[in-house]
């Protein structure tokens, strides 16, 4: 396919090159005939025509005109050689570079996430066929670390999720039973770090998800309807004030963004400000041109660590209940539909910034 291909390219290549060319040359003749006839022939035929009629060699300017017939002569062969080189370099160019060229644009297109290795064109020079069995090597490689890190994650999550549930429910059944006030605390700090660990194992699958580009499926979604939703389980369930102010100076709040994903951020956000928040502290959530705001009054009037905050299991993230996580969620999805995510401290307040 590839060969038949590049036969018919190089068939079209040297017609286009002989079609050129033949233009060329056929402007070029009627020029050196005229320049021939007039600066030439003419005065070469008058001295003919008075000599065979007995009236001796007439006045001419043959010198001149000699003079004048190469200077005109010179400049248009160098404008035919110049225009003809310029044809022959430019197809010769194309031609060579054609396969690079398609290489170039199928490497631009290809998703890991699909497996397909694409098909370069073949090629006669050598560098080029290099570079396409590289290419090669690597996509089947990447496509293959790909597979199996897609396989481990989603199994390990399963295979996780299994023994986790059963001792949810073993530690279920086992408080029900009689047991002292030692033995409850037990049991309540195991059924406590069950659920931490169910809760991490959830995380670290969406996280090698979000990295594997697995949510690439985007539709309009209005984030002050998903905002309302969100809150009204938070409002009932936290003692916080939250307010949230929408400064929107557009038509309309909708973004372009998988909704799960968006879902998952403002979640993340608000529990951060929740978990962050004196008991009675206040949160504020503005949407204004394209941006959302959270902040909230630090507990310990005491700003995060900006160079750690978006890591994943930074020191900062874990002090309280939460798994380290929920940040590194944030900014993995921001990369993910290419936002910008930003934290700063400023009179008490955390604030977290996301540019749309």
């Amino acid at each position: 396919m590839g060969n038949r291909i590049m036969r018919t390219l190089l068939s079209k290549t040297r017609i286009k090159f002989i079609t050129c060319m033949t233009i060329v040359f056929m402007f070029s003749v009627p020029l050196f005939y005229l320049i021939t006839k007039n600066f030439y022939a003419e005065d070469m035929m008058h001295i003919i025509e008075s000599v065979e009629q007995g009236k001796g060699i007439p006045a001419i300017d043959l010198e001149q005109d000699i003079i004048a017939g190469i200077m005109i002569q010179f400049l248009l062969v160098f404008f035919v050689i110049s225009l003809s080189f310029y044809i022959t370099i430019r197809f010769i160019a194309r031609h060579l570079w054609h396969p690079f060229d398609d290489t170039l644009r199928k490497t631009e297109l290809f998703n890991i996430m699909q497996g397909k290795i694409p098909n370069f064109i073949e090629t006669d020079i050598y560098e080029f066929k290099r570079l396409n069995n590289s290419l090669i090597k690597l996509m089947e490689k990447d496509s293959k670390t790909f597979r199996i890190q897609k396989e481990f994650s989603e199994n390990a999550s399963h295979e996780l999720q299994t023994p986790l549930a059963l001792m949810r429910s073993k530690l279920d059944l086992l408080i029900q039973e009689k047991m002292n006030e030692k033995q409850m605390l037990l049991v309540d700090d195991l059924y406590k770090l069950t659920m931490r660990m169910s809760h991490l194992n959830r995380n670290l699958l969406l996280l090698a998800k979000i990295d594997n580009e697995q949510y690439a499926d985007q539709e309009e979604v209005d984030i002050m309807v998903l905002l309302s939703n969100l809150l009204l389980m938070y409002n009932v369930f936290h003692e916080h004030n939250i307010q949230v102010k929408n400064k929107q100076t557009f038509s309309t709040n909708t973004l372009r963004a998988n909704p799960f994903l968006l879902e998952c951020l403002l979640k993340n956000l608000v529990i951060n400000a929740i978990r962050y928040s004196p008991s009675d502290g206040r949160i504020q959530i503005l949407v204004q041109n394209h941006q959302l705001l959270i902040s909230n009054f630090s507990i310990d009037n005491k700003p995060l660590d900006a160079n750690k905050v978006f890591h994943r299991f930074s020191s900062d993230t874990i002090q309280k209940k939460g798994n380290g996580l929920g940040l590194a969620i944030v900014k993995s999805i921001c990369d993910l539909h290419r936002w910008t995510v930003q934290y700063k401290f400023k009179d008490g307040k955390h604030n977290f910034i996301v540019i749309f």
